[in-house]
């Protein structure tokens, strides 16, 4: 569970931020029934070994599972008010013009954003369509199903599934709600209307709603063909949307999040996805109990259609940043220290592509030296620590942006900027910045999260600390500015674009 902070909270509602906040402990993270639904989910079988599985925990919606994280996290990266900006420009400090928070809202609660919606109205599907089938039962068509099938008669590890008591889940029929397509993702939002909603939204801290079990969904399967040809989609994250505070329900929303590491070919997608359900009455033994088959198809080419300017970032001087190190053969964490690093030779390839949800800056290579090695560049790119940049508009200060990863080497960095405000737009310069953690606290429990080893300070070019426990909590963070390393993105419908 290391690096198990989420840039995706980031956009909770300062409302939905104060809520969860105001029911913790100063120093809490995760309360234990959280944690042990966190270490059953981790554990959780699935049918795919795909990437996507590993990333539940970074990009669904359980915002309790790292509310303090959120907390924190949130003051650091939501836009303020600055005076002297264009009314223009005031969606370039409003929280709800990404496409990540467009889409943590439920799609018939979202604040308007019409690019966003252009956009779902071009990728317009058709032939949608699902039913659901119990474990036991399943079509044998997917690796793994007699395995799952067998499991219905129970395991050491979970009892037997009753089909009668969960028969109720074959009613499901997935409605496609929304479907987007910008050349970089594609989200699909499902909605299952019914009457045992409650089921599916009282793990959300619904504890009044009418419910008989506590259930979750997640995709386990993203298949599809584009023009006839099978295509192999990228990493994908999933989840139920979170709603708060409901004692009734008649339905709840899907969504499926696909990071596509390059846009897919002009012409017919015909896509299937699995939405796998999972008992989790008791989160030590969580188990599969069924799926539900969604298929549907869309044509790619509007969502394709976007300039893209490429640019260099070079880096250079020195500032102390927070390295992990790993074992060559395992990849697991080892080490942790704040040294200082010497960034010269650094240049990192940019793309800056003005899609529906803003502005874009894709990190897709880099170059450095020899002696700037793998632990240090994977330290550099990270979540919540390494390489992050104040952006300037028009000469103002108007936030602090994290790189969000696109799996393997490609990371971006989204911007509330759209069409509609360059007009109003003379200037965008971007401050890089070190960030690095001042301490840790190792836990040493994956179940009880209040099991905790003593603070860690990470002194700078001191000897590496030795990361031992199942993670840590982070105390703090301190930053350098490379000022000089200061840039200014070329701007559509100018001579450097």
């Amino acid at each position: 569970m290391k690096h198990s902070l989420s840039e995706k909270f980031n956009n909770l509602t300062p409302e939905e931020t104060e809520r969860v906040y105001a029911s913790l402990e100063p120093d809490a993270v995760m309360d234990p029934e959280t944690e042990k639904r966190i270490e059953a989910r981790l554990n959780r079988k699935l049918p795919s070994e795909k990437p996507a599985v590993l990333r539940t925990l970074s990009k669904v919606w359980k915002p309790v599972i790292v509310a303090a994280a959120a907390c924190l996290v949130v003051y650091l990266t939501l836009g303020f008010t600055v005076p002297g900006v264009a009314d223009g420009l005031y969606r370039l400090v409003h929280p709800d013009t990404t496409t990540d928070s467009y889409f943590m809202q439920l799609p018939d609660e979202h604040e308007p954003v019409k690019d966003i919606e252009q956009a779902i109205e071009n990728t317009r599907a058709e032939n949608n369509g699902g039913a659901a089938e119990l474990i036991g039962s399943y079509s044998g068509e997917l690796p793994g199903d007699a395995e799952f099938n067998k499991e219905a008669a129970g395991t050491s590890e979970h009892p037997a599934v009753d089909p009668d008591e969960f028969a109720y889940l074959l009613t499901l029929k997935p409605e496609l709600k929304e479907l987007y397509y910008d050349g970089e993702r594609l989200i699909v939002n499902a909605y299952f209307e019914c009457p045992f909603a409650g089921d599916f939204l009282v793990g959300f801290g619904n504890k009044e709603i009418a419910h008989s079990h506590n259930l979750d969904m997640l995709t386990a399967h993203v298949l599809g063909t584009v023009n006839g040809t099978p295509y192999e989609f990228g990493g994908y994250a999933h989840g139920v949307i979170p709603v708060f505070d409901k004692k009734e329900a008649n339905g709840f929303t899907m969504q499926t999040d696909i990071d596509l590491n390059t846009p897919l070919p002009d012409g017919k997608v015909e896509m299937t996805l699995y939405y796998y359900i999972y008992n989790c009455d008791n989160p030590e033994i969580e188990y599969n109990i069924a799926r539900v088959k969604h298929q549907f198809s869309f044509d790619t080419t509007a969502g394709n259609k976007h300039e893209t300017k490429t640019c260099l970032l070079t880096l250079s001087g020195s500032a102390p940043m927070t390295v992990t190190e790993r074992d060559p053969e395992t990849k697991e964490f080892t080490k942790i220290g704040n040294r200082t690093v010497s960034f010269d030779g650094v240049t990192l390839n940019l793309e800056t592509t003005i899609l529906p949800g803003g502005m874009t800056i894709a990190i897709n290579t880099y170059t450095a030296p020899d002696s700037f090695n793998e632990d240090l560049m994977n330290s550099l790119l990270t979540y919540h620590e390494g390489l992050q940049f104040d952006v300037y508009v028009n000469g103002e200060r108007i936030e602090s942006r994290v790189p969000n990863s696109l799996g393997g080497d490609r990371w971006k960095i989204e911007l509330p900027i759209h069409a509609e405000d360059l007009p109003e737009i003379r200037s965008i310069r971007l401050v890089p910045k070190i960030v690095r953690i001042t301490g840790i606290v190792p836990i040493l429990d994956p179940i009880d999260g209040s099991k905790k080893g003593d603070p860690i300070v990470l002194t700078v070019d001191a000897a590496p600390t030795e990361m031992s426990g199942y993670g840590y909590n982070l105390l703090g963070w301190e930053e350098t500015v490379l000022s000089d390393c200061a840039f200014e993105l070329p701007l559509p419908g100018t001579a450097q674009y």
